[in-house]
């Protein structure tokens, strides 16, 4: 003789549902000056390169930082990252940042490909502190100059981070 014992698992209606993942994405355009007077982009590259920038909330307090640039040089290799924001008096060359990248944040390569290129990495700030709290800039420079972190006129783009 066999006995068959059927049982089923409900998930409890106490249960607190977990928490939905935020996202937002961010548009930026191309350095026409935005900054302040002469900040304007100074050089060869198009000037229809556009960029976003897409926050994803991970779990454990990180964030996906997602950069997007769209009508990039085919080959050409764009540095894109973060800089805190800073008191320009004390900074060496008197600039509204830090002049060195915040890693925490984002740095990167993009390596463009005539199109839509993009470039990840995992933020150790929370989704919240990035959006909420952190005060700095994103930036991309020109792959066709000289990286230079203080001649704002090298920037295809540069703009508030997630603002």
């Amino acid at each position: 003789m066999a006995a068959f014992v059927l049982t089923s698992c409900k998930k409890d209606d106490d249960e607190p549902a977990a928490a939905a993942m935020k996202s937002k994405t961010y548009t930026y355009a191309f350095n026409t000056g935005q900054a302040g007077a002469g900040t304007a982009y100074d050089g060869a590259h198009s000037k229809t390169l556009t960029g976003t920038i897409m926050l994803d909330e991970l779990s454990g307090g990180k964030t996906k930082v997602t950069v997007s640039l769209m009508n990039t040089i085919k080959d050409e290799m764009y540095m894109v990252h973060s800089h805190d924001a800073a008191d320009a008096a004390t900074t060496p060359n008197g600039t509204p940042y830090n002049e060195t990248p915040n890693a925490d944040v984002l740095v990167g390569m993009v390596m463009g490909n005539g199109g839509t290129a993009m470039y990840s990495q995992e933020s150790s700030m929370s989704f919240d502190a990035l959006t909420t709290q952190y005060s700095g800039f994103f930036v991309v420079h020109d792959p066709t100059q000289q990286i230079s972190t203080t001649d704002l006129t090298t920037y295809l783009i540069v703009g508030a981070f997630a603002k």
